[in-house]
């Protein structure tokens, strides 16, 4: 099997195996939401109301607080670390990407995918923080 084929069967695992795993999060966490009726002291009724005053946004629940929300059984802890996994999915399979091409020496590919992966970090982890809501 060459490096490309390699390459292809192994960003194909990493898709599936991530979006199988963030399914399952997100689904522990709704039939959570509905064993508590609700999570972090909203009712199931606040948190899909459109017209409801509570602040329900990315900033509520840290990353920080997942591994502590896990152990405590929040809803919301779960269907967050979730979305993480789908989020970083496409930056698993960048890093395997130059990881393989810095294997092929083709120079070209591994500064477009350093950048392309600088470009994810920033956005995801360094821009987030100064942003104001």
């Amino acid at each position: 099997m060459q490096t490309s084929d390699k390459l292809t069967t192994l960003v194909s695992w990493i898709l599936k195996i991530a979006v199988f795993i963030s399914i399952g999060f997100v689904t522990v966490g709704s039939i959570l939401m509905f064993i508590f009726n609700g999570a972090d002291g909203y009712s199931i009724s606040q948190i899909e109301s459109y017209n409801s005053s509570i602040n329900l946004t990315s900033k509520a629940f840290s990353p920080v607080l997942i591994p502590s929300g896990l152990l405590a059984l929040n809803p919301i802890a779960f269907i967050s670390l979730g979305l993480w996994v789908l989020i970083f999915t496409p930056v698993t399979v960048l890093f395997s990407s130059l990881v393989d091409y810095i294997y092929m020496k083709n120079k070209l590919y591994v500064i477009l995918t350093f950048l392309v992966l600088f470009n994810l970090f920033t956005a995801i982890l360094i821009i987030p923080a100064f942003v104001k809501l």
